[in-house]
């Protein structure tokens, strides 16, 4: 699960708003946009534009600063919720949540089911919520961030394929080397040959891609 609108969801849930929103974190000597509205989207704001510059293009522009302990206890709350589909739920960075449905699904009536479930009960909720479902917790991962929906068992390759090689959780500058390079999709990089992958674009784009494929093994440990 991933909640990319998780800093300013927490803030409007209880006190919504229809003018374009954004909370705020200092960086680079200056306030900047750290997590935007729809509407604040929709009026051509991003994240990381400094706050000055949001507001010359948006003159309605509200904001509040970051409060990265009440995220914090927010995605915990979030967390023991999500423990009524599934025991095994951890925290997955500041805006997301790995659950482990294996043998639970099928109490929801099977995958899509549940899923359909928890996400009405997210948007009643008035938050902004995408998931990945996969065989593997990378190729969940990519899915929720870049393509939301279910990759078939046994399919998790050709699901990856389309996706773009920064879905494999790899770092911005080997996500800016394989693009000079024309590498721009997970299939293009899976055809190059493997002898050759981790000698030209390091172990860690190697490792990203078998833990993605489930070559490579990768677990968590539930929150306690």
């Amino acid at each position: 699960l991933w909640f990319p609108r998780l800093h300013s969801d927490r803030i409007l849930r209880r006190q919504p708003l229809s003018y374009p929103f954004a909370v705020t974190a200092h960086a680079k000597n200056t306030d900047r946009l750290l997590c935007v509205n729809q509407e604040a989207q929709s009026a051509g704001l991003e994240r990381g534009m400094s706050l000055s510059d949001a507001h010359a293009l948006c003159p309605r522009l509200r904001s509040k600063p970051h409060h990265p302990q009440a995220d914090d206890a927010f995605l915990g709350g979030l967390s023991r919720w999500a423990r009524r589909y599934c025991p095994w739920v951890a925290r997955d960075g500041v805006d997301g949540l790995l659950m482990d449905i294996t043998g639970s699904a099928h109490l929801f009536g099977g995958e899509e089911a549940m899923l359909n479930d928890l996400g009405r009960r997210l948007a009643q909720s008035r938050l902004n919520a995408r998931w990945g479902l996969a065989d593997t917790r990378g190729a969940a991962w990519a899915l929720a961030h870049y393509r939301p929906g279910i990759a078939a068992i046994g399919h998790t390759q050709s699901a990856l394929d389309p996706l773009p090689v920064a879905a494999l959780r790899i770092a911005p500058q080997e996500d800016v080397t394989l693009q000079r390079l024309g590498i721009k999709t997970i299939g293009q990089l899976i055809q190059l040959p493997r002898a050759t992958l981790g000698q030209r674009f390091g172990a860690s784009v190697l490792m990203r891609l078998d833990q993605a494929l489930g070559h490579h093994g990768e677990t968590f440990s539930p929150d306690p």
